[in-house]
């Protein structure tokens, strides 16, 4: 009985677990079957919502482009329509009285029409920059190739003398012909001209300092593309012929004198005496020369020293040009005058 007892128990429990588990069953299926439903119905709706915003959109375009079409009909647009007209007209009126009202078409002309309107401002300032570059582009194509030369020689004595050199203002108006002396006309350099084997590019007469006394003596100055030379005055002769690849530096006062200092390169045969002093009221002119010369010719830049003192070597000493004020009595020309063996003055007016 106590074993039948046992096997019926044990029998019960069985069933009632295979009963919980078919319950679990049912339950786990339901639940998916129910996830299952609401993610479709999930989709369902989020593609109905689609539809609808798709629908709205174009809804909201077709709207969009009729109203864009049929605004100019409308007095709303009237408003823009006057104002651009307005400014359209203002724009055509100010350029057709800008052509009437230009001025001269010289590039020194400073003189501009007066702006019209406010807000025309920076095209007024634009036009005017615009006008200018112009012109001075048409000036330019006029130059021949002698005249472009001459003005780039003023340009490079600008950058040389300008705000440095009180001489440099007197020169400005003063055109450079290089050939004063005109040595290939006159028969009087007859002789000189046939000693010289290049093209001069610069003839004029200037004043020579005597290194020992400080003395001027007139000398003819030459310059050729590879050669400065000093020539007598009254014979012709050349004294001296320095090619200018000697030549390191040159030396001004900053006054309104024209005396200048050629320094020439320490142990060169032409060095054998020192440096050279000249006095010249063409002083911008041949220095400029002179420096666009040896940078065609050398391809370097001689320093152009702007100093009241500076050192120049004659012989075996270095002497110190001093430049002073004083009272001249030869007008302008400044008066050198030997010192000692370390100085020489210049009186300058």
């Amino acid at each position: 009985a106590y074993w039948r007892g046992t096997q019926a128990r044990k029998e019960l429990r069985q069933l009632k677990e295979a009963a919980r588990h078919k319950n679990a069953i049912a339950v786990i299926w339901a639940y998916w079957l129910g996830y299952e439903a609401r993610r479709e119905l999930k989709r369902l709706k989020e593609e109905a919502r689609r539809k609808h915003a798709v629908a709205v959109i174009w809804a909201y375009w077709l709207g969009l482009k009729v109203r864009r079409e049929y605004r100019k009909f409308f007095r709303a647009n009237a408003g823009r329509k006057i104002y651009e007209f307005t400014i359209q007209r203002i724009m055509q009126k100010y350029f057709l009285d800008l052509r009437n009202k230009l001025p001269p078409l010289s590039p020194t002309e400073r003189s501009w029409p007066v702006r019209p309107y406010l807000f025309l401002d920076g095209t007024h300032t634009e036009l005017k920059r615009i006008f200018h570059l112009w012109r001075c582009k048409k000036y330019r194509g006029q130059f021949t190739d002698q005249k472009r030369a001459t003005y780039e020689e003023k340009l490079e004595a600008s950058e040389l003398f300008k705000d440095k050199k009180a001489l440099y203002t007197n020169s400005v108006p003063q055109p450079f012909q290089g050939d004063y002396l005109e040595i290939s006309k006159n028969p009087k350099y007859q002789k000189l001209n046939g000693a010289v084997e290049e093209k001069i590019l610069l003839a004029d007469v200037v004043n020579k300092i005597n290194r020992a006394n400080g003395k001027g003596a007139p000398r003819i100055f030459l310059l050729t593309k590879s050669n400065f030379i000093i020539a007598d005055q009254k014979s012709g002769q050349i004294k001296s012929n320095i090619p200018i690849i000697d030549i390191t530096s040159v030396s001004v006062s900053k006054q309104t004198d024209g005396l200048f200092a050629v320094h020439l390169k320490e142990g060169s045969t032409a060095a054998s005496k020192g440096d050279f002093l000249f006095t010249s009221d063409r002083l911008i002119e041949i220095i400029t020369k002179l420096y666009r010369i040896i940078f065609s010719k050398t391809n370097q830049k001689i320093a152009v020293e702007i100093n009241n003192e500076f050192l120049v070597q004659f012989n075996q000493d270095k002497v110190c040009v001093k430049f002073i004020q004083g009272t001249q009595k030869n007008g302008n020309l400044p008066a050198c005058k030997r010192k000692n063996n370390r100085l020489l003055e210049v009186t300058v007016p």
